[in-house]
């Protein structure tokens, strides 16, 4: 069961999914951002800038792949979810495209979701979060009321170092 860590950019995901692999626990990374930072040191075009549908489609096949690789019986997590990318699409204005319709009906992490919080002492923007820290909690929001609209029980994580962190997703298993 693949249980999803997220909230807008620059709370605490990606150092949560670090410390999660560190402990051995099978983890999914952040595959926009891996995508796009590979994208940017190759010089490719699969970017959300330059081919927004082709982006869309990458991001979703490579989470959809990590979700059926996981074994069912296992725990296991990921850093952002396919609600993600319908919260993004609404968030830009977008409809949500009918492939990431079907594949959010067809694919279903565990219930309980783990929420970061927006939290201004430890955001921070680099060359790929380029949003101010109003518009990181304007996207939160769009994510929290995604994942309620598709059936997720959302969890805030507490304002705490990231051990503790871990240790309240750990017992809230």
């Amino acid at each position: 069961m693949v249980y999803v860590i997220t909230g807008g950019p620059g709370f605490g995901k990606s150092v949560l999914i670090e410390k999660l692999h560190d402990l051995g626990c099978q983890v999914g990374g952040e595959i926009a951002r891996q995508i796009i930072e590979q994208q940017l040191a190759e010089g490719g075009d699969l970017l959300p800038w330059k081919d927004v549908a082709g982006f869309e489609r990458r991001v979703m096949v490579e989470r959809i792949s990590y979700l059926n690789s996981v074994d069912i019986q296992n725990v296991a997590f990921s850093d952002r979810g396919l609600p993600d990318q319908a919260a993004f699409s609404l968030y830009k204005g977008k409809e949500i495209s009918q492939q990431l319709k079907a594949a959010l009906g067809e694919n279903r992490y565990a219930k309980k979701v783990f929420l970061t919080p927006p939290w201004h002492q430890i955001y921070r923007n680099d060359q790929i979060r380029t949003e101010t820290f109003e518009e990181a909690e304007s996207i939160h929001r769009f994510i929290a009321e995604a994942y309620l609209k598709y059936g997720y029980e959302l969890i805030d994580l507490p304002f705490d170092s990231p051990d503790k962190r871990i240790e309240f997703i750990l017992k809230s298993l």
